[in-house]
């Protein structure tokens, strides 16, 4: 494919001097000229008001015709009666006297308990199809310099085949959690340190979808399962797991998620928060204590797990090392990283679906592994698929690697094909070969998919994907797996 490079032409405009036109001679005379006004009755403004439903179902299709400028701006009267979203839901044709000449009208909006709605809060409530309240304020000029006001209610519920409904719930995470002897007791309290995903009968993520769950967080530590789940007295725990003699301590800890009012995973809860459709790492609810539903003090449900923290002595690494890339899995936004002493990193983490080249791994005593993707952090190898060789031992986990004798990009072949996005529509993106050389024939453009069948990394530890037989795309801006 040949890359098409645009131009932008810059047209070059004159400008015209005008001349000021000298105002005609004013005399004292003044004329008074009586305006041909004819105000909207009261017949009229009711007609006006009757035209829009006070409550009526909407689509997927007409939802997507709200705009930002339909809310909090000043509309016409009879603008606002052909407006592409509210005209959707009028009753016939108007005729009064109600018009762009003497009446405006101006849009508020309110969501669950009467919230008021942003037209971005609007926007994300039709999309995730709940149920949204219009007060149209119709102000008029009745005569005689007297404005009136009018409230034109609409209250906008999704059809019936838009509303998601959640037929099973499985809750999966790890536990027992470990934890260093000596580590900061903080990071087993970060939300970034629970693997935590629930999913329902579509293995859809609930915890990122805020229409699900608006929030949800880790606890602190207790001496009892009972005490973790019931909200009981908690564990006298400092600012790192010490205790006297060094020994393996055990601990537990609640993470608590809430549930959006009136979603489709508080319907399901209210009734089957204890049924067989309901799993907690892989065990029926109704086996397992784990997994409590209750209602906080405002009102909201929430689902409150358990899961043990297990502390132990330091752990003693076995260090190899590895030429390859790791590939971050897709279940969660982000993958947490961890430092040369297992510490969790607080200021950064690898995006889900990214490549990553990485040099070493690490295996502790327990048999928890890690590859090193910097120069002093890790990632858990539960974390992400690796792709290459561990050197020391000659082990090839995967189909075969190559590298160019004259030190061009290190080439693995994959054994699952995968997909890569190419965005921006306009763009081009330059291909290399195995040489590291960029085609000058040759380019992927914007806005298109390709198959990768194997990755590559040059020397710098920069990512290709290829996606022919000798041609690789670099990873970047604008150019991820699906």
């Amino acid at each position: 494919m040949k890359k098409t490079i645009k131009y932008a032409g810059i047209a070059a405009a004159a400008l015209l001097a005008v001349a000021p036109v000298a105002a005609p001679a004013m005399t004292s005379t003044t004329t008074n000229v009586q305006a041909d006004t004819s105000y909207p009755s009261s017949d009229d403004v009711t007609a006006y008001s009757k035209m829009f439903k006070e409550s009526a179902t909407y689509s997927a299709s007409q939802a997507a015709k709200f705009s930002a400028s339909d809310l909090d701006t000043t509309i016409k009267a009879d603008a606002f009666l052909k407006n592409d979203f509210f005209s959707q839901f009028t009753t016939g044709t108007y005729s009064g006297n109600v018009d762009d000449t003497n009446g405006s009208v101006k849009v508020s909006a309110f969501g669950e308990n009467d919230k008021p709605l942003d037209a971005d809060g609007v926007t994300a409530a039709l999309k995730a199809a709940k149920t949204v309240k219009f007060i149209a304020v119709l102000e008029y000029d009745s005569g005689s310099g007297i404005t009136a006001t009018v409230s034109i209610p609409l209250t906008l519920t999704p059809t019936s085949d838009q509303t998601s409904t959640i037929t099973s719930l499985a809750a999966n995470f790890t536990t027992p959690y470990k934890v260093n002897y000596g580590s900061k007791t903080d990071d087993a309290k970060a939300q970034s340190s629970t693997d935590l995903s629930l999913t329902d009968q579509d293995n859809k993520a609930l915890l990122s979808d805020n229409n699900e769950v608006s929030s949800y967080s880790l606890g602190g530590f207790f001496n009892s399962y009972s005490d973790a789940l019931n909200g009981g007295t908690a564990a006298s725990v400092g600012s790192t797991f010490t205790n006297d003699d060094g020994s393996a301590t055990e601990y537990y800890q609640p993470i608590t998620v809430t549930v959006s009012a009136n979603s489709a995973l508080d319907v399901y809860l209210a009734t089957n928060n204890n049924n067989s459709t309901y799993t907690i790492n892989g065990t029926s609810k109704a086996a397992t204590d784990n997994g409590k539903v209750s209602v906080d003090a405002n009102g909201y449900k929430t689902i409150t797990f358990v899961r043990t923290v297990d502390v132990s002595q330091a752990s003693e690494w076995t260090v190899k090392d590895v030429k390859g890339v790791v590939n971050t899995h897709s279940d969660k936004a982000y993958y947490t990283l961890h430092n040369d002493d297992d510490e969790l990193v607080s200021n950064r983490a690898l995006d889900k679906n990214s490549s990553w080249q990485t040099d070493k791994v690490r295996t502790d005593r327990n048999g928890n592994k890690q590859y090193r993707v910097s120069t002093h952090e890790w990632i858990p190898a539960s974390e992400v698929d690796f792709e290459g060789t561990e050197i020391d031992t000659g082990t090839d986990t995967d189909t075969g690697s190559t590298t160019d004798p004259e030190g061009g990009l290190t080439v693995t072949k994959l054994a699952k094909n995968k997909i890569i996005n190419v965005s921006t529509e306009g763009m081009v993106y330059y291909l290399y070969n195995s040489k590291g050389v960029i085609s000058d024939t040759r380019a992927l453009g914007g806005g298109t998919s390709w198959q990768v069948d194997k990755t590559a990394v040059d020397a710098d530890g920069n990512v290709y994907y290829g996606v022919s037989t000798d041609e690789f795309v670099k990873a970047g801006e604008g150019v991820s797996l699906v």
